[in-house]
């Protein structure tokens, strides 16, 4: 029997209704963040606080501030000034915490950092290593309950970490905020709720020393945190989320911010998705962990304005060829109900019900740029500040 073409379709309304499914399953599960299971560090507790730092001297000694109260004393942090040609490391010297410095302009990036500053705690070994970016601070709770946690489970553990935006802000910045939201809250908190493993964010997460040790800091990758996540699961040490230790990081704000943070985000993610989870995914199946495997399932699940662009187009192709009507639209019905869903959830203080209509046209705009985003430039880039920020 000739396979016709809306066998074709059929395929691939299956392969765009999986991830749509999956992102809506996630949307409905997600939990609300509670204060139940809050665990105080014990007093003897051997932690340290690890602070990758690139050109970071602005505001740096605000948010040491902030954090050297929450800790048993200031040495608690470690800051690797990172290929810096400001004066983050005297900025940080003068706060109190330990500071090293690393010069290797061929090797940049946020992973090399990690790795350096985890060879120099090697020869004090922690308990734990908590990982907080330079621009973080604490909302509630604090690095020595995530610690603790860490130390408790014996795996990595993610704290919540917000990015947001002012709510008078550009609308594509505040549409931005609200898809941070949907990947770093909603779906995290759904992950965590469907039994699964979730993703290392980048900030606000601790690993025991044994873990640190047993899966070494990617360096050179764009995305290093989701990366790493990805490889600590597939060694058994997938991380577990603890909602109740709130960090806040800056989002970027101005076009030329936005589009650099946007860049390395989407282009470090897809590239270490499509090398990293077919076989994390096979391995997690074959062993039976369905923690790991809703892990690996979640992290391919592409950038949203590709996934409704072929759900679209899937639909379009779907009635030109005579499929039936329910299997062609089906996963634009379900991507539009976990959108709307994530919307209600989490989105409806940042863009309003009249600005839910331009959101297409957003996702129109962000699929013509993620051509260049994939095949852009491959090196790690700082996302610009202040007045660098606007264009």
């Amino acid at each position: 029997m000739e396979l016709q073409a809306w066998h074709l379709a059929a395929v691939a309304s299956l392969l765009c209704a999986a991830p749509s499914t999956l992102l809506l399953v996630e949307v409905l599960c997600a939990r609300r963040r509670g204060t139940s299971g809050r665990k105080e560090a014990p007093s003897g507790l051997r932690y340290r606080v690890l602070i990758p730092a690139h050109d970071e001297a602005e505001g740096l000694v605000e948010r040491l501030r902030a954090l050297t109260p929450l800790l048993p004393s200031p040495g608690t942090v470690l800051v690797v000034a990172d290929n810096c040609t400001d004066e983050t490391a005297a900025v940080a010297a003068a706060a109190g915490v330990e500071v090293i410095v690393r010069d290797e302009p061929s090797a940049r990036g946020k992973g090399y950092a990690l790795r350096f500053g985890l060879e120099h705690l090697a020869a004090d070994p922690p308990e734990v290593v908590v990982f907080l970016d330079a621009d973080s601070s604490y909302l509630e709770g604090g690095p020595g309950e995530l610690a603790a946690l860490a130390l408790e489970r014996g795996l990595p553990v993610q704290g919540a970490f917000q990015m947001e935006v002012g709510q008078d802000g550009a609308l594509r910045e505040r549409v931005s905020s609200l898809a941070v939201r949907l990947k770093n809250d909603l779906r995290v908190r759904g992950l965590s709720a469907l039994g699964g493993a979730v993703s290392l964010l980048g900030s606000n997460f601790a690993l025991p020393w044994s873990a640190c040790l047993a899966v070494p800091a990617p360096a050179g990758e764009l995305a290093e945190d989701a990366v790493w996540g990805w490889r600590l699961a597939d060694e058994a040490l997938p991380a577990s989320y603890a909602g109740e230790v709130v960090c806040a990081g800056e989002l970027a704000s101005g076009s030329a911010a936005t589009k650099v943070q946007r860049a390395r985000w989407e282009r470090g993610t897809l590239l270490g998705a499509w090398r990293e989870l077919p076989g994390v995914a096979l391995r997690a199946m074959l062993a039976g962990r369905l923690r790991v495997l809703w892990l690996a399932l979640d992290g391919l699940i592409p950038p949203l304005s590709l996934l409704a662009f072929a759900c679209l187009l899937t639909a379009a192709s779907g009635v030109f060829v005579g499929a039936p009507l329910s299997l062609s639209l089906a996963p634009s019905v379900l991507l539009t109900a976990a959108l709307m869903t994530a919307w209600v959830r989490v989105g409806r203080g940042l863009v309003a019900p009249h600005e839910v209509l331009a959101l297409p046209l957003h996702a129109a705009l962000r699929l013509l740029q993620l051509p260049a985003t994939l095949l852009g430039a491959g090196e790690w880039r700082r996302t610009p500040r202040g007045s660098a920020a606007e264009d």
